[in-house]
């Protein structure tokens, strides 16, 4: 297993160092660690093995060995928002509460490669099949990408603050990313199938 540190992890640490904010920063990404690890330790217990961790300033990716089926895929992504959930409540503190609970909703909205995002495409998955399920997949997470993006602009002109505005691009970024390194997998697969 290969652990990796993306750059704007290490732009967000400095920015944080920087301003005033750096405790709260640090005890959010305590919580997203263990939020993450909570979908490992899952994932480990499907014996669904992970070739590589790439630690994100909102999270972290995974990248597993080979294709996993729709009902672990779904048991993995629903680990984590369960684990921030259990994390909210048992730590009786208001600030751990509010920094759970803002890491529940914001890893919950339907965009992919989110939590909410994987759930959403093994339902669709599940109700449609595989191809029209991944179709009609990319067509929401466009969608509920742009009004995403329109919200956070709105959020900009009325509140003058940027800092939505910042993370829909980060999310738009890494979503875009994902959605081609899941279709350059799916035509590895589908090659090595034909073979």
């Amino acid at each position: 297993m290969i652990l990796k540190i993306h750059i704007t992890l290490l732009l967000a640490l400095l920015y944080n160092l920087y301003i005033s904010k750096k405790s709260i920063f640090f005890i959010a990404y305590l919580f997203i660690i263990m939020h993450e690890l909570s979908h490992m330790i899952v994932a480990l217990l499907l014996n669904v093995d992970i070739q590589e961790i790439t630690l994100l300033p909102f999270g972290a990716t995974a990248r597993y060995i080979g294709k996993i089926n729709p009902l672990k895929e779904f048991l993995i992504a629903i680990a984590g928002p369960f684990a921030t959930l259990i994390f909210a409540f048992f730590y009786h503190h208001d600030t751990y509460f509010k920094v759970n609970i803002l890491i529940l909703l914001f890893n919950l909205i339907p965009i992919y490669p989110l939590d909410g995002g994987r759930i959403l495409k093994v339902i669709l998955i599940f109700i449609f099949k595989n191809k029209w399920g991944n179709r009609i997949h990319e067509y929401c997470n466009k969608l509920i990408l742009f009004l995403f993006i329109i919200f956070a602009i709105y959020l900009l002109i009325k509140y003058k603050n940027i800092s939505f505005l910042v993370i829909s691009l980060y999310v738009l970024k890494i979503s875009r990313e994902e959605m081609k390194k899941d279709k350059a997998l799916k035509r590895i697969n589908y090659l090595q199938i034909d073979k």
